[in-house]
Parts: structure tokens; sequence; C-alpha cells
């Protein structure tokens, strides 16, 4: 039973995938799905929201300096400092440091001081000072379940939040871009029969669950949304009570000022990232070209 339910799961999915590939990259008009007043009064609460930093957030890819470098362009030229301090945060990585972390010597490179916060062994005044002292706030990919977990146990999420009000870059990919936003979705959990990444699609791997993070953005974030077993978060998008942002890899959304943008990995230009609104019926929409749209659910929610 199982097994036809997860064949059915993936000739629903090729059907998503076809209708996003007609619909999804078609702009549309806001007034399609939003009164006149409510685009004016949902405009005006996130920009009235917004705070004074900034969220990048990568759903993947961007695995080479000379790739990596316009994220980094991005998050310096935010500060408006010549040698921001950046704040590296492996949490979602367990805390396990490398002798060699390659984002940041390239943040290095870039003109940046780095410092590192291991969240899960540091006390309150080291990563409130830390937190305080940063300029960008870099979080690994990882286990989104430990990070959730440690950042709510440990004050971060509280301390990441007075960062962005103040004007702080908080960036990351995969885990660590989705800790910035109200909900993320991870393959986390207990070991289950489901799609998978790699033919025949179907196997046991860990269950995705649902964990709430730092609330930043009024979304849930799905990254690697162009893997197969990623994309099944189409299914539980439409059934949410807050609207996704669905990020693929060689994408990264940006939000500064309550608005939104899609960068491109330089190496796959056509990538980008989907939004879904389930109360407006909103499915699939490309960020790219409907970027007032996710203005508009973060001013409603």
């Amino acid at each position: 039973m199982n097994s036809f339910i997860s064949a059915l799961k993936i000739t629903v999915l090729f059907f998503v995938l076809l209708f996003s590939a007609v619909f999804g990259h078609f702009p549309h008009n806001p007034k399609l799905f939003y009164s006149n007043e409510e685009i004016a009064s949902f405009s005006t609460a996130a920009t009235t929201a917004a705070g004074d930093g900034e969220i990048i957030a990568l759903g993947g890819g961007f695995d080479t300096q000379d790739r990596f470098q316009v994220l980094i362009d991005e998050s310096i030229a935010h500060t408006g400092k010549a040698h921001p301090k950046m704040l590296y945060l492996p949490t979602a990585n367990l805390d396990l440091m490398h002798e060699r972390e390659l984002i940041m010597e390239w943040f290095e490179q870039s003109g940046c001081e780095c410092d590192y916060l291991l969240a899960s062994k540091a006390d309150s005044d080291e990563i409130k000072n830390k937190i305080q002292n940063a300029d960008i706030i870099y979080a690994t990919g990882g286990s989104l379940k430990f990070l959730s977990e440690t950042w709510s146990q440990s004050g971060v999420n509280e301390e990441v939040r007075k960062a962005f009000e103040r004007g702080a870059v908080l960036m990351g990919r995969s885990s660590g871009a989705m800790c910035w936003a109200q909900r993320g979705w991870d393959d986390c959990g207990e070991e289950v029969f489901r799609i998978i990444e790699d033919f025949p699609f179907l196997g046991k791997d860990s269950a995705y669950e649902f964990f709430d993070c730092a609330g930043i953005i009024p979304f849930c974030l799905c990254p690697h949304f162009d893997n197969i077993a990623w994309r099944t978060y189409a299914f539980e998008a439409k059934g949410l009570d807050i609207p996704s942002i669905c990020i693929e890899n060689g994408a990264a959304v940006v939000y500064e000022n309550g608005n939104y943008s899609v960068i491109s990995d330089s190496k796959t230009p056509f990538k980008t990232a989907y939004l879904f609104v389930p109360n407006r019926k909103i499915y699939m929409l490309d960020i790219k070209k409907n970027a007032e749209f996710v203005t508009l659910a973060n001013g409603e929610f």
C-alpha cells in the first residue's frame, strides 16, 4: 500500500512540475489575487515591519569562491563597511569546525574580520556578545532539528532577531537558510519509506518534519526544491496556515526593506525560487518574475 501511495505521489508530482513549467514562470497581476485595498495595506505593512537587516537564503549551489562572491559582495554592500565583522555559526553541522572553513576564508579575502560561535557549547554572555558585534552572520547547512533546539534553548533566536533589527546581514544555505524563517522543513525524522533523491526514487530515508525557527520572515522555507525528494514539499505547502518560499539549488532569495529578489548562481542562471500562499490559492509562483507577491504575503502574515 505504501509503495502504491508513493508511486501515486510521483505521478501527481510529475503533473505538478508540468503545470509549473507552463504556468509557474508566467508573470501574474497581483490584482488577480488581492484587492486594491489589500495591495496598499499589505505593501505598507511589509515595509513598516521590515528591520534594517538583510537576509540572503541559499537553496544550494554557489559552491566555488568565484560563484559565491556575488553574495559576499551583496552582504558587504548592505553593511556599508569596508571591513565588516563576519560571524560563522556551524550549529546545524553539530557545531563541528574544520581546520579550514572555506566560507570564512572567502569572507576574509574580501576584507572581513571573521569569528565563529559554537552555540551548543557557549554560555549566554558569549552568544550575546558575539552576535551583537557581528555585521554578517553566516549559518551552515546540516540538521535543522539540532539547530532549532539549540537556538531556542540558548537564546540565539532572540539575539539574531535583534541583530537583524539593527541592520545585520543573516545568510546561509539549506538549514542555514531555513533558520531565519518562521518554519523550516528538513529530513531529520525517523527512517521511513518515501520518495528519495536517487533512482528508483523510492526507498528508506529520514522522514521530513517541520521545525520552528527564528521567525524573522513569516514563511515556511524549503531549500533544494529542484530535487525530486524535496519537491514533494509542494504537497505540504498547499495545506499550511502560512505561505512558503521554495528555493532551488543555484538560487538565493534576498530580503531587504520589505522587498524580495532572487540571485542565481552564474553556473545555473535559470534557477529560481517559488511562492505558495494557500489562502490565496497561489501555487509555485516564480519569485523572479513576481517578487511583489512575496512582499504582499509578508505584509499579510
